[in-house]
Protein backbone atom coordinates (compact mmCIF):
# COMPACT_ATOMS: atom_id res chain seq x y z
CA UNK A 1 0.00 0.00 0.00
CA UNK A 2 1.29 3.52 -0.71
CA UNK A 3 2.39 5.60 2.26
CA UNK A 4 -0.09 8.23 3.50
CA UNK A 5 0.85 11.45 1.67
CA UNK A 6 1.07 14.78 3.50
CA UNK A 7 1.46 18.24 1.93
CA UNK A 8 3.13 20.86 4.15
CA UNK A 9 2.30 24.44 3.12
CA UNK A 10 4.51 26.93 4.99
CA UNK A 11 6.87 29.71 3.91
CA UNK A 12 9.35 28.93 6.70
CA UNK A 13 11.85 26.38 5.41
CA UNK A 14 12.92 25.35 8.93
CA UNK A 15 9.31 24.64 9.91
CA UNK A 16 8.83 22.56 6.76
CA UNK A 17 12.01 20.57 7.29
CA UNK A 18 11.29 19.99 10.97
CA UNK A 19 7.81 18.68 10.16
CA UNK A 20 9.14 16.60 7.26
CA UNK A 21 11.85 15.00 9.42
CA UNK A 22 9.35 13.98 12.08
CA UNK A 23 6.60 12.78 9.74
CA UNK A 24 8.92 10.80 7.47
CA UNK A 25 10.20 8.97 10.56
CA UNK A 26 6.57 8.09 11.36
CA UNK A 27 6.11 6.42 7.97
CA UNK A 28 4.52 9.23 5.93
CA UNK A 29 5.42 10.53 2.48
CA UNK A 30 5.94 14.29 2.76
CA UNK A 31 5.83 16.88 -0.04
CA UNK A 32 6.48 20.58 0.57
CA UNK A 33 5.05 23.84 -0.75
CA UNK A 34 6.23 27.30 0.29
CA UNK A 35 3.00 29.15 -0.60
CA UNK A 36 -0.69 28.58 -1.33
CA UNK A 37 -0.08 29.09 -5.06
CA UNK A 38 2.55 26.34 -5.07
CA UNK A 39 0.16 24.10 -3.15
CA UNK A 40 -2.54 24.69 -5.78
CA UNK A 41 -0.15 23.61 -8.55
CA UNK A 42 0.70 20.40 -6.71
CA UNK A 43 -2.94 19.67 -5.90
CA UNK A 44 -3.80 20.03 -9.59
CA UNK A 45 -1.58 17.09 -10.52
CA UNK A 46 -1.47 14.75 -7.51
CA UNK A 47 -3.51 13.72 -4.49
CA UNK A 48 -2.83 14.03 -0.77
CA UNK A 49 -4.32 12.53 2.37
CA UNK A 50 -3.59 15.47 4.69
CA UNK A 51 -2.59 19.13 4.28
CA UNK A 52 -0.71 20.97 7.03
CA UNK A 53 -1.52 24.62 6.30
CA UNK A 54 0.18 27.69 7.70
CA UNK A 55 -2.27 30.60 7.91
CA UNK A 56 0.12 33.51 7.24
CA UNK A 57 2.56 33.95 4.36
CA UNK A 58 3.05 37.65 3.47
CA UNK A 59 5.70 39.39 5.57
CA UNK A 60 4.29 41.09 8.72
CA UNK A 61 0.85 39.57 8.15
CA UNK A 62 -0.80 37.95 11.16
CA UNK A 63 -4.47 38.01 10.19
CA UNK A 64 -4.58 34.48 8.77
CA UNK A 65 -6.50 35.74 5.75
CA UNK A 66 -4.22 33.97 3.26
CA UNK A 67 -4.93 30.64 4.92
CA UNK A 68 -8.66 31.38 4.94
CA UNK A 69 -8.55 32.28 1.23
CA UNK A 70 -6.84 28.96 0.48
CA UNK A 71 -9.48 27.07 2.49
CA UNK A 72 -12.21 28.86 0.53
CA UNK A 73 -10.56 27.79 -2.74
CA UNK A 74 -10.12 24.23 -1.48
CA UNK A 75 -13.80 23.94 -0.59
CA UNK A 76 -14.67 24.23 -4.28
CA UNK A 77 -12.35 21.36 -5.27
CA UNK A 78 -13.62 17.81 -5.57
CA UNK A 79 -12.08 15.21 -3.27
CA UNK A 80 -10.20 17.79 -1.17
CA UNK A 81 -8.02 16.27 1.59
CA UNK A 82 -8.35 17.00 5.29
CA UNK A 83 -6.63 20.21 6.41
CA UNK A 84 -4.89 20.83 9.72
CA UNK A 85 -4.32 24.57 10.17
CA UNK A 86 -1.09 25.58 11.92
CA UNK A 87 -0.21 29.11 12.97
CA UNK A 88 1.90 31.06 15.42
CA UNK A 89 -0.77 33.77 15.60
CA UNK A 90 -3.79 31.82 16.74
CA UNK A 91 -7.06 33.23 18.02
CA UNK A 92 -10.49 31.81 18.76
CA UNK A 93 -12.00 33.93 15.98
CA UNK A 94 -9.50 32.66 13.39
CA UNK A 95 -9.92 29.06 14.52
CA UNK A 96 -13.71 29.29 14.21
CA UNK A 97 -13.45 30.76 10.70
CA UNK A 98 -11.02 28.04 9.62
CA UNK A 99 -13.25 25.26 10.95
CA UNK A 100 -16.28 26.81 9.25
CA UNK A 101 -14.36 26.68 5.96
CA UNK A 102 -13.75 22.95 6.32
CA UNK A 103 -10.52 22.69 8.36
CA UNK A 104 -10.39 19.54 10.49
CA UNK A 105 -8.20 20.89 13.30
CA UNK A 106 -6.43 24.07 14.39
CA UNK A 107 -2.97 23.76 15.96
CA UNK A 108 -0.83 26.58 17.37
CA UNK A 109 2.93 26.82 16.84
CA UNK A 110 5.19 25.59 18.25
CA UNK A 111 3.28 22.32 18.12
CA UNK A 112 3.99 19.20 20.12
CA UNK A 113 4.98 16.35 17.80
CA UNK A 114 2.90 13.82 19.73
CA UNK A 115 -0.23 15.98 19.50
CA UNK A 116 0.33 16.63 15.79
CA UNK A 117 0.72 12.91 15.13
CA UNK A 118 -2.49 12.11 17.04
CA UNK A 119 -4.43 14.67 14.99
CA UNK A 120 -3.09 13.25 11.71
CA UNK A 121 -3.84 9.67 12.75
CA UNK A 122 -7.40 10.63 13.73
CA UNK A 123 -8.01 12.14 10.30
CA UNK A 124 -6.54 9.12 8.51
CA UNK A 125 -8.69 6.77 10.62
CA UNK A 126 -11.78 8.81 9.73
CA UNK A 127 -10.87 8.68 6.02
CA UNK A 128 -10.36 4.91 6.23
CA UNK A 129 -13.78 4.49 7.85
CA UNK A 130 -15.42 6.63 5.18
CA UNK A 131 -13.65 4.68 2.41
CA UNK A 132 -14.78 1.37 3.94
CA UNK A 133 -18.37 2.60 3.95
CA UNK A 134 -17.99 3.67 0.31
CA UNK A 135 -16.51 0.31 -0.69
CA UNK A 136 -19.49 -1.49 0.85
CA UNK A 137 -21.78 0.33 -1.58
CA UNK A 138 -19.80 -0.71 -4.66
CA UNK A 139 -20.73 -3.66 -6.81
CA UNK A 140 -19.31 -7.02 -5.65
CA UNK A 141 -17.08 -7.34 -8.71
CA UNK A 142 -15.23 -4.19 -7.68
CA UNK A 143 -14.24 -5.86 -4.41
CA UNK A 144 -12.41 -8.76 -6.02
CA UNK A 145 -8.65 -8.53 -6.45
CA UNK A 146 -6.95 -10.14 -9.44
CA UNK A 147 -3.42 -11.38 -8.81
CA UNK A 148 -0.91 -9.70 -11.13
CA UNK A 149 1.02 -12.03 -13.45
CA UNK A 150 4.58 -10.95 -14.14
CA UNK A 151 5.57 -10.89 -17.82
CA UNK A 152 9.35 -10.41 -17.55
CA UNK A 153 11.58 -13.48 -17.52
CA UNK A 154 13.49 -12.25 -14.44
CA UNK A 155 10.34 -11.92 -12.31
CA UNK A 156 8.88 -15.21 -13.55
CA UNK A 157 12.14 -16.93 -12.57
CA UNK A 158 12.10 -15.22 -9.17
CA UNK A 159 8.48 -16.23 -8.55
CA UNK A 160 9.25 -19.86 -9.41
CA UNK A 161 12.07 -19.88 -6.86
CA UNK A 162 9.89 -18.27 -4.21
CA UNK A 163 7.04 -20.72 -4.88
CA UNK A 164 9.35 -23.56 -3.80
CA UNK A 165 9.93 -21.80 -0.47
CA UNK A 166 6.46 -20.41 0.16
CA UNK A 167 5.22 -23.43 2.15
CA UNK A 168 8.32 -23.48 4.40
CA UNK A 169 9.05 -21.34 7.44
CA UNK A 170 12.48 -20.35 6.12
CA UNK A 171 13.56 -16.76 6.71
CA UNK A 172 13.72 -14.71 3.50
CA UNK A 173 15.57 -11.47 2.76
CA UNK A 174 14.36 -9.39 -0.19
CA UNK A 175 16.77 -6.80 -1.58
CA UNK A 176 16.49 -4.15 -4.27
CA UNK A 177 15.94 -0.48 -4.90
CA UNK A 178 13.15 1.38 -3.14
CA UNK A 179 9.76 0.82 -4.78
CA UNK A 180 10.63 -2.31 -6.80
CA UNK A 181 7.76 -4.36 -5.33
CA UNK A 182 9.21 -6.06 -2.26
CA UNK A 183 6.02 -5.59 -0.24
CA UNK A 184 4.00 -7.09 -3.12
CA UNK A 185 6.14 -10.23 -3.04
CA UNK A 186 5.76 -10.44 0.74
CA UNK A 187 1.96 -10.50 0.30
CA UNK A 188 2.33 -13.13 -2.45
CA UNK A 189 4.55 -15.31 -0.25
CA UNK A 190 2.11 -15.09 2.66
CA UNK A 191 -0.90 -15.91 0.49
CA UNK A 192 0.87 -18.98 -0.93
CA UNK A 193 2.24 -20.21 2.42
CA UNK A 194 0.88 -22.67 4.96
CA UNK A 195 0.26 -19.61 7.15
CA UNK A 196 -2.11 -17.92 4.69
CA UNK A 197 -5.01 -18.09 7.16
CA UNK A 198 -2.89 -16.35 9.79
CA UNK A 199 -2.08 -12.63 10.00
CA UNK A 200 0.42 -10.74 7.85
CA UNK A 201 1.93 -8.00 10.05
CA UNK A 202 4.23 -5.37 8.57
CA UNK A 203 6.53 -3.01 10.46
CA UNK A 204 8.71 -0.24 9.03
CA UNK A 205 11.88 -0.59 11.11
CA UNK A 206 13.09 2.84 9.99
CA UNK A 207 10.06 4.46 11.64
CA UNK A 208 10.63 2.90 15.08
CA UNK A 209 12.16 5.18 17.69
CA UNK A 210 14.75 3.69 20.03
CA UNK A 211 12.63 4.45 23.11
CA UNK A 212 9.58 2.57 21.79
CA UNK A 213 11.34 -0.24 19.93
CA UNK A 214 10.68 -2.98 22.50
CA UNK A 215 7.10 -1.84 23.08
CA UNK A 216 6.35 -1.85 19.34
CA UNK A 217 7.88 -5.27 18.66
CA UNK A 218 7.23 -7.15 21.92
CA UNK A 219 4.38 -5.18 23.48
CA UNK A 220 4.01 -3.84 27.02
CA UNK A 221 1.80 -4.31 30.05
CA UNK A 222 -0.10 -1.50 31.73
CA UNK A 223 2.26 0.55 33.92
CA UNK A 224 5.44 -0.77 32.28
CA UNK A 225 6.58 2.83 31.80
CA UNK A 226 5.23 6.33 32.49
CA UNK A 227 2.85 6.61 29.52
CA UNK A 228 1.78 2.94 29.49
CA UNK A 229 -1.85 3.59 30.48
CA UNK A 230 -3.01 0.28 29.03
CA UNK A 231 -1.48 -2.98 27.84
CA UNK A 232 -0.53 -3.32 24.18
CA UNK A 233 0.29 -6.25 21.92
CA UNK A 234 3.61 -6.14 20.07
CA UNK A 235 4.16 -7.06 16.44
CA UNK A 236 5.55 -10.53 17.31
CA UNK A 237 2.37 -11.36 19.22
CA UNK A 238 0.12 -9.85 16.53
CA UNK A 239 1.84 -11.97 13.86
CA UNK A 240 1.64 -15.23 15.83
CA UNK A 241 0.65 -18.05 13.49
CA UNK A 242 1.35 -15.86 10.47
CA UNK A 243 4.06 -13.78 8.80
CA UNK A 244 6.06 -10.86 10.22
CA UNK A 245 7.48 -8.51 7.57
CA UNK A 246 10.30 -6.20 8.69
CA UNK A 247 10.89 -3.52 6.08
CA UNK A 248 13.95 -1.22 5.96
CA UNK A 249 15.83 -3.59 8.27
CA UNK A 250 19.19 -1.90 7.55
CA UNK A 251 18.07 1.31 9.28
CA UNK A 252 18.24 -0.21 12.77
CA UNK A 253 20.93 1.12 15.10
CA UNK A 254 23.43 -1.34 16.57
CA UNK A 255 21.79 -1.44 20.06
CA UNK A 256 18.40 -2.23 18.50
CA UNK A 257 19.97 -4.89 16.30
CA UNK A 258 21.21 -6.63 19.46
CA UNK A 259 17.69 -6.66 20.94
CA UNK A 260 16.24 -8.09 17.75
CA UNK A 261 18.97 -10.72 17.44
CA UNK A 262 18.08 -12.31 20.77
CA UNK A 263 14.49 -13.14 19.80
CA UNK A 264 15.54 -14.36 16.34
CA UNK A 265 18.20 -16.64 17.84
CA UNK A 266 16.12 -18.09 20.69
CA UNK A 267 12.60 -17.61 19.36
CA UNK A 268 11.68 -16.20 22.77
CA UNK A 269 10.83 -12.73 24.10
CA UNK A 270 9.22 -10.97 27.06
CA UNK A 271 6.51 -8.36 26.94
CA UNK A 272 7.90 -5.12 28.39
CA UNK A 273 7.05 -5.01 32.11
CA UNK A 274 6.39 -8.77 32.34
CA UNK A 275 8.72 -11.60 33.37
CA UNK A 276 6.80 -14.27 31.43
CA UNK A 277 8.75 -15.66 28.47
CA UNK A 278 6.76 -16.10 25.26
CA UNK A 279 7.68 -18.42 22.41
CA UNK A 280 7.32 -16.70 19.05
CA UNK A 281 5.48 -18.40 16.19
CA UNK A 282 6.18 -16.28 13.13
CA UNK A 283 7.59 -16.65 9.65
CA UNK A 284 10.10 -13.82 9.17
CA UNK A 285 10.57 -11.89 5.93
CA UNK A 286 12.89 -8.88 5.84
CA UNK A 287 13.52 -6.29 3.13
CA UNK A 288 16.07 -3.59 2.47
CA UNK A 289 17.32 -1.31 -0.29
CA UNK A 290 20.78 -1.20 1.32
CA UNK A 291 23.83 -3.34 0.54
CA UNK A 292 23.85 -5.39 3.75
CA UNK A 293 27.19 -7.17 3.13
CA UNK A 294 28.76 -3.71 2.69
CA UNK A 295 27.05 -2.54 5.90
CA UNK A 296 28.49 -5.54 7.72
CA UNK A 297 31.97 -4.75 6.35
CA UNK A 298 31.59 -1.11 7.46
CA UNK A 299 30.53 -2.16 10.95
CA UNK A 300 27.05 -0.63 10.78
CA UNK A 301 25.19 -3.95 10.69
CA UNK A 302 25.79 -7.00 12.86
CA UNK A 303 27.15 -10.00 11.00
CA UNK A 304 25.34 -12.49 13.26
CA UNK A 305 22.01 -10.73 12.65
CA UNK A 306 22.67 -10.72 8.90
CA UNK A 307 23.29 -14.49 8.94
CA UNK A 308 20.15 -15.02 11.01
CA UNK A 309 17.99 -13.21 8.43
CA UNK A 310 19.52 -14.30 5.15
CA UNK A 311 18.65 -18.01 4.95
CA UNK A 312 17.45 -17.20 1.43
CA UNK A 313 18.31 -13.90 -0.29
CA UNK A 314 16.57 -12.62 -3.42
CA UNK A 315 17.36 -9.47 -5.40
CA UNK A 316 14.47 -7.73 -7.17
CA UNK A 317 15.61 -6.01 -10.39
CA UNK A 318 14.59 -2.37 -10.92
CA UNK A 319 11.59 -1.72 -13.17
CA UNK A 320 13.77 -0.23 -15.93
CA UNK A 321 15.41 -3.68 -16.33
CA UNK A 322 12.11 -5.55 -16.79
CA UNK A 323 10.48 -3.69 -19.62
CA UNK A 324 8.02 -6.49 -20.35
CA UNK A 325 6.30 -5.73 -17.04
CA UNK A 326 5.84 -1.97 -17.48
CA UNK A 327 2.70 -1.77 -19.65
CA UNK A 328 0.86 -4.76 -18.10
CA UNK A 329 1.69 -3.35 -14.67
CA UNK A 330 0.50 0.13 -15.66
CA UNK A 331 -2.83 -1.32 -16.83
CA UNK A 332 -3.13 -3.35 -13.63
CA UNK A 333 -2.47 -0.28 -11.46
CA UNK A 334 -4.98 1.79 -13.44
CA UNK A 335 -7.61 -0.84 -12.72
CA UNK A 336 -6.64 -0.97 -9.03
CA UNK A 337 -6.91 2.81 -8.65
CA UNK A 338 -10.18 2.82 -10.60
CA UNK A 339 -11.58 0.29 -8.12
CA UNK A 340 -10.33 2.40 -5.22
CA UNK A 341 -12.11 5.50 -6.50
CA UNK A 342 -15.22 3.71 -7.78
CA UNK A 343 -14.42 4.63 -11.38
CA UNK A 344 -14.20 2.77 -14.68
CA UNK A 345 -10.64 2.02 -15.72
CA UNK A 346 -9.20 3.45 -18.96
CA UNK A 347 -6.84 2.31 -21.70
CA UNK A 348 -3.67 4.20 -22.68
CA UNK A 349 -3.04 5.75 -26.07
CA UNK A 350 0.00 4.71 -28.15
CA UNK A 351 2.08 7.74 -27.18
CA UNK A 352 1.64 6.97 -23.47
CA UNK A 353 2.63 3.34 -24.04
CA UNK A 354 5.80 4.32 -25.93
CA UNK A 355 6.76 6.89 -23.29
CA UNK A 356 6.17 4.56 -20.34
CA UNK A 357 8.40 1.95 -21.96
CA UNK A 358 11.32 4.36 -22.42
CA UNK A 359 10.98 6.34 -19.16
CA UNK A 360 13.77 5.31 -16.68
CA UNK A 361 11.45 4.96 -13.63
CA UNK A 362 13.84 6.09 -10.88
CA UNK A 363 11.04 5.51 -8.36
CA UNK A 364 10.24 2.06 -9.79
CA UNK A 365 6.76 0.56 -9.25
CA UNK A 366 5.89 3.07 -6.53
CA UNK A 367 6.43 5.91 -9.00
CA UNK A 368 4.48 4.09 -11.71
CA UNK A 369 1.59 3.65 -9.28
CA UNK A 370 1.55 7.38 -8.46
CA UNK A 371 1.70 8.28 -12.16
CA UNK A 372 -1.20 5.96 -13.03
CA UNK A 373 -3.28 7.27 -10.12
CA UNK A 374 -2.66 10.86 -11.18
CA UNK A 375 -3.37 10.07 -14.86
CA UNK A 376 -6.67 8.36 -14.05
CA UNK A 377 -7.88 11.30 -11.98
CA UNK A 378 -6.68 13.98 -14.42
CA UNK A 379 -7.83 12.31 -17.63
CA UNK A 380 -10.92 13.84 -19.24
CA UNK A 381 -11.21 11.57 -22.28
CA UNK A 382 -11.89 7.90 -22.81
CA UNK A 383 -8.14 7.15 -22.91
CA UNK A 384 -5.12 8.13 -20.81
CA UNK A 385 -3.07 10.71 -22.73
CA UNK A 386 0.54 11.73 -22.15
CA UNK A 387 -0.29 15.09 -20.58
CA UNK A 388 -2.37 13.24 -17.96
CA UNK A 389 0.74 11.44 -16.68
CA UNK A 390 2.92 14.49 -15.83
CA UNK A 391 6.05 12.32 -15.79
CA UNK A 392 8.53 15.19 -15.47
CA UNK A 393 7.07 16.71 -12.31
CA UNK A 394 9.52 17.09 -9.44
CA UNK A 395 8.39 16.75 -5.84
CA UNK A 396 10.50 19.27 -3.88
CA UNK A 397 9.22 22.74 -2.97
CA UNK A 398 8.97 25.02 -6.00
CA UNK A 399 8.89 28.80 -6.52
CA UNK A 400 5.58 30.66 -6.90
CA UNK A 401 6.15 31.48 -10.57
CA UNK A 402 7.06 27.92 -11.60
CA UNK A 403 5.12 26.23 -14.38
CA UNK A 404 4.62 22.49 -14.95
CA UNK A 405 7.36 22.57 -17.61
CA UNK A 406 9.93 24.06 -15.25
CA UNK A 407 9.11 22.03 -12.14
CA UNK A 408 11.75 19.39 -12.90
CA UNK A 409 14.52 22.02 -12.77
CA UNK A 410 14.16 22.24 -8.98
CA UNK A 411 15.10 18.58 -8.36
CA UNK A 412 17.69 18.37 -5.61
CA UNK A 413 16.81 21.72 -4.00
CA UNK A 414 15.32 20.12 -0.91
CA UNK A 415 18.22 17.68 -0.56
CA UNK A 416 20.77 20.50 -0.75
CA UNK A 417 18.81 22.54 1.79
CA UNK A 418 18.54 19.56 4.13
CA UNK A 419 22.28 18.88 3.91
CA UNK A 420 23.13 22.52 4.71
CA UNK A 421 20.80 22.56 7.70
CA UNK A 422 22.23 19.33 9.11
CA UNK A 423 25.77 20.68 8.69
CA UNK A 424 24.84 23.92 10.48
CA UNK A 425 23.15 22.16 13.41
CA UNK A 426 26.01 19.64 13.76
CA UNK A 427 28.45 22.54 13.95
CA UNK A 428 26.29 24.39 16.50
CA UNK A 429 26.09 21.29 18.71
CA UNK A 430 29.80 20.44 18.41
CA UNK A 431 29.15 17.24 16.49
CA UNK A 432 27.19 15.67 19.37
CA UNK A 433 24.68 13.39 17.63
CA UNK A 434 22.11 13.26 20.43
CA UNK A 435 21.94 17.07 20.75
CA UNK A 436 21.83 17.65 16.99
CA UNK A 437 19.11 15.00 16.53
CA UNK A 438 17.01 16.58 19.28
CA UNK A 439 17.33 20.05 17.73
CA UNK A 440 16.38 18.70 14.29
CA UNK A 441 13.43 16.72 15.65
CA UNK A 442 14.99 13.40 14.54
CA UNK A 443 15.82 10.11 16.19
CA UNK A 444 19.55 9.44 16.39
CA UNK A 445 19.27 6.57 13.91
CA UNK A 446 17.50 8.86 11.44
CA UNK A 447 20.24 11.47 11.76
CA UNK A 448 22.93 8.82 11.25
CA UNK A 449 21.19 7.73 8.04
CA UNK A 450 21.10 11.29 6.72
CA UNK A 451 24.76 11.89 7.63
CA UNK A 452 25.71 8.74 5.71
CA UNK A 453 23.42 9.74 2.82
CA UNK A 454 25.22 13.06 2.35
CA UNK A 455 28.72 11.72 3.10
CA UNK A 456 29.08 13.87 6.22
CA UNK A 457 31.70 12.68 8.72
CA UNK A 458 30.57 11.73 12.22
CA UNK A 459 31.68 9.66 15.20
CA UNK A 460 30.25 6.15 15.18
Amino acid sequence: MPLPRILIVDDNVEVRLSAAYFLEDQGFEVIEADSPSTAKQLLSVTSFDIILLDMNFARDTTSGQEGLDFLTWLQAQQGAPAVLCITGWGSVKLAVKALQLGASDFIEKPWQNAALLVSIQQQLALQKKQQTQLNQTLQPELETDIEFVWQSASMQTLERKLSRLAQSNAAILLCGESGVGKSHLVSWLHQHSSRATGPLVSVNMGALSESLFESELFGHVKGAFTDAKQSREGRFTMASGGTLFMDEIATLSMPLQAKLLRVLETGEYEVLGSSKTIRSDIRLICATNADLPACVAQGTFRQDLFYRMNTFVFELPPLRERQADIIPLASYLLAKHATRYGMATKSMDDKVIRTLQTYPWPGNIRELSHVMERALLMSEGSQIELQDCQLRLARPSIPDDATPNTLSETTGTLAEMEKRMIMDVMTQEGGVISLAAQKLGLTKSSLYRRLDKYGLKHDA
